[in-house]
């Protein structure tokens, strides 16, 4: 008896160093240390633990792809996320994060595959976010709204996805609505210079060209070498002076 519950207190302990470690990893990573906090990551990872009951390699696979992810090493990231999804296979979480990424890499076919996959096990705002954006990419505006749309139904400050939503309304012509989406985002991404640009994009559609250039100026101070920032303020400029 007493051999048993000294080898319970050598696995607690261990386990306890283990995410102690991990708690560090995830300090390095917030600050942006992403490769130091990868370091800190292998030095504790035990392969052989990895279909553990309660593994602690969950939290360490799924930290280190987000690392690689914030590091653009796509291949390292997605072995982790997958490793993820053999550890907990009822969670979600691995699967729209692998998703989101995917999306970042303009993976969009990839990227809607585990976006299902993540549906399979639980409804949320990001999958459907994620489908809206392949269907956007694919040119199916009104089915990307609806998922977009379905998006925003499962999480009302998702801002990105009112974004998404109002660019999509755009390509379909409707512009009032696409500028109370972009309002709604801007709500949540008060500091987004996308956001400002796009609202200034559907005010100027709707004939209100000064509180276009209001928000173009905005956009500007938050990201003065942003390209389309610069063209559209320019355009809109010329317009409001011949105007005039």
């Amino acid at each position: 008896m007493r051999k048993i519950i000294l080898m319970a207190l050598v696995l607690f302990c261990s386990s306890a160093a283990v995410y102690a470690s991990y708690g560090e990893a995830l300090k390095l990573y917030e600050a942006g240390m992403y490769n130091d906090s990868l370091k800190m990551i292998a030095e504790e990872l035990d392969i052989s633990k990895d279909l553990e009951e309660n593994s602690p390699n969950y939290d360490l696979r799924f930290l280190a792809a987000h690392n690689h992810w914030k590091l653009g090493n796509l291949g390292p990231a997605i072995v982790h996320f997958k490793k993820c999804t053999l550890i907990k296979k009822d969670v979600a979480d691995p699967l729209i994060d692998l998703s989101l990424m995917l999306m970042d890499f303009k993976r969009y076919g990839d990227a809607r595959y585990f976006a299902g996959k993540a549906l399979e096990i639980k409804e949320s705002a990001e999958p459907y976010y994620v489908l809206g954006g392949y269907d956007a990419v694919m040119g199916r505006y009104y089915a990307a709204k609806k998922n977009f749309e379905k998006a925003i139904s499962f999480n009302p400050e998702f801002g990105v996805s009112y974004n998404a939503l109002g660019v999509v309304l755009m390509k379909l012509g409707k512009f009032s609505e696409a500028n109370t989406a972009f309002s709604a985002a801007l709500v949540f991404l008060p500091e987004s210079a996308e956001v400002l640009n796009n609202i200034a994009l559907s005010l100027e559609k709707t004939g209100k060209n000064g509180q276009a250039l209001e928000y173009l100026n905005k956009a500007f101070e938050k990201d003065p070498n942003n390209r389309e920032i610069q063209k559209n303020l320019s355009r809109l400029k010329d317009k409001t002076v011949n105007k005039q």
